[in-house]
């Protein structure tokens, strides 16, 4: 995703993900074709864009104050369905004698029209971590459920696996009209009535009264065969998962055929309006498996109004200042950070005239050592969603663990699934030779501090940040070259975000010689530094991150 049309605008890109926004270019491509898809959308472009590889005039400011603001919230439903566009659920999975094994997330994207029908996109993401991820072998899934909005049938489906060297992209198309699935190559599947896959199928048990003595058959697609399952109403009984205690209710899935036999499930729904599943066991040949939910939370989009500012230019590729934020006598970054463990800011992301073509998140994942180093696990991640995921399907990741005192990386993983488009690059960094290594024999000279994107969104938030104060830094960008660019902070002022009126400091992201600004960040005036709003251009237009919501701020 971070792979550039033109080497002039390089560092622009780059500049979104130095904030944490690594999945800025095909967003920007994204958007691109969807300015195409309609006349008025691109002559709109053109007038932003002009002639020029980047436009002149200004970025678009934050939310001023008295601004309307739409408040962080966990997930909360009074009234009408259980759930609503925007709800996020991650959990965390547990198999054999390993308490993390892997991580599961649940999200209703959106809800609009999708190929034609008015249905909720629905989206379920499994991970492999720790040591089944190293011992047993990496898996990252993503299932797409595209779901009618009174029924919650499904009727389209994209699913994504990526299991060690399996790789596989599939599209089925559900017609519950004339009771067929439709697959990539062709050949097609008879339905029963009313038939769900599983992701539609939790969402659509969240939707029934699950009273006592409740009980209910249901045909479930399965890969690309056919179940039928019983779910019933077992109990009522407390559940403590790493979210809190819930008083649930125990419904129980059982296949009716024998050679689903060894398939069984248990989900415990909270006992209230919202039905949460807030945890899941599964009865699987190699054993049980059990998921308990960490955090719910409410993704609520907001409106930016458009004011211009200082004129932005492109930055040259040359020049790596080396300072990095630290102090002049090279001492360690300050020793309490401004994040920790559990952290989660997730974004919505804008481009040009189009409120809303993507999203990404950024997570303090783990804290623990590698050898002897104390160190951090940053991850982030970027979508495409709407009419933008209809044009092109993204899912970016990257990955990086650095060292906790000074945030350099030790190692970084860099996913991109853009597509039909798959590409996993790592590189290790040996700070004893001063080298970053890549699989292919590529051995890449650094200096000391020299970082990665995502140590570099979370250096910048670690950096003595007083008004006046001029920054550089070092890092590799996306395809691992040697890039830099100097941050001066500006000025304060508050701006309104979804989480409120906020006081923040004003960042200029300059070019390294100090001469051309980049992109402009808000970052919270507080303890916490947390980047509200970002702008920048490229010449694709103008892409704009504001914060959605933050998950265990320290």
């Amino acid at each position: 995703m971070l792979r550039i049309f033109s080497r002039k605008v390089i560092i622009t890109a780059l500049l979104l993900s130095l904030l944490g926004l690594g999945s800025w270019r095909i967003l920007a491509y994204t958007g691109s074709l969807v300015a195409r898809a309609t006349k008025s959308a691109l002559q709109s472009a053109v007038q932003a864009v002009g002639q020029s590889a980047v436009p002149s005039g200004g970025l678009t400011q934050p939310p001023k104050p008295n601004a309307p603001k739409t408040e962080k919230t966990t997930v909360t439903v009074s009234e009408g369905p259980a759930f609503v566009a925007g709800e996020r659920l991650a959990y965390n999975v547990t198999w054999s004698r390993f308490v993390t094994a892997a991580r599961f997330e649940t999200e209703v994207v959106e809800r609009g029209a999708f190929f034609g029908q008015e249905g909720f996109q629905l989206r379920a993401k499994v991970e492999t971590t720790g040591d089944v991820k190293a011992i047993f072998f990496e898996m990252y899934n993503q299932y797409t459920t595209y779901a009618s909005i009174k029924s919650l049938l499904p009727y389209r489906l994209e699913n994504t696996i990526r299991q060690g060297v399996k790789q596989n992209d599939e599209t089925v198309i559900f017609d519950q009209a004339r009771r067929e699935a439709r697959f990539n190559n062709d050949s097609a599947l008879p339905l029963p009535a009313n038939t769900f896959d599983f992701i539609s199928l939790l969402y659509a048990l969240r939707q029934q009264p699950l009273a006592d003595g409740w009980k209910q058959n249901f045909s479930v697609f399965y890969g690309q065969q056919l179940m039928e399952i019983e779910a019933e109403v077992k109990k009522r009984e407390s559940v403590i998962s790493q979210a809190g205690r819930y008083n649930a209710v125990r419904v129980n899935l059982t296949p009716k055929e024998k050679q689903f036999h060894k398939y069984r499930a248990q989900i415990w729904f909270s006992d209230d309006a919202q039905r949460l599943p807030v945890a899941i066991a599964a009865q699987l040949p190699f054993g049980e498996v059990r998921a308990e939910l960490t955090n719910a939370t409410q993704v609520t989009r907001t409106t930016q109004p458009r004011v211009q500012t200082a004129p932005l230019a492109e930055a040259p590729e040359g020049g790596m200042p080396l300072t990095n934020g630290h102090k002049a006598d090279g001492q360690r970054l300050e020793a309490k950070l401004p994040f920790d463990l559990g952290e989660r800011i997730n974004y919505e992301i804008a481009w040009g005239n189009f409120t809303s073509v993507g999203r990404a998140s950024f997570e303090v994942r783990q804290k623990g050592y590698v050898g002897e180093r104390r160190v951090f696990e940053f991850a982030a991640e970027a979508t495409s969603i709407g009419a933008a995921r209809t044009l092109i399907n993204v899912n970016d990741q990257l990955i990086s663990f650095a060292d906790a005192d000074s945030l350099e990386p030790i190692k970084t993983d860099t996913r991109l699934r853009e597509g039909r488009r798959v590409k996993q690059v790592a590189a290790d960094y040996d700070w004893s030779s001063k080298q970053a290594k890549l699989p292919n024999g590529t051995v890449i000279a650094i200096a000391p501090g020299t970082l990665d994107l995502l140590t570099l969104f979370y250096s910048i938030r670690a950096a003595e940040l007083k008004l006046g104060t001029l920054s550089q830094y070092a890092f590799l960008d996306a395809n691992h070259r040697l890039r830099g660019v100097a941050v001066r902070v500006n000025k304060t002022e508050p701006i309104g975000s979804a989480l409120g009126t906020r006081d923040a400091l004003q960042l200029d992201i300059l070019t390294p010689d100090k001469t051309q600004l980049i992109a402009q960040a808000w970052i919270s005036n507080d303890a916490r530094r947390l980047p509200l709003y970002i702008a920048t251009r490229t010449r694709f237009g103008e892409l704009r991150f504001q914060i959605a919501t933050v998950a265990n701020p320290r």
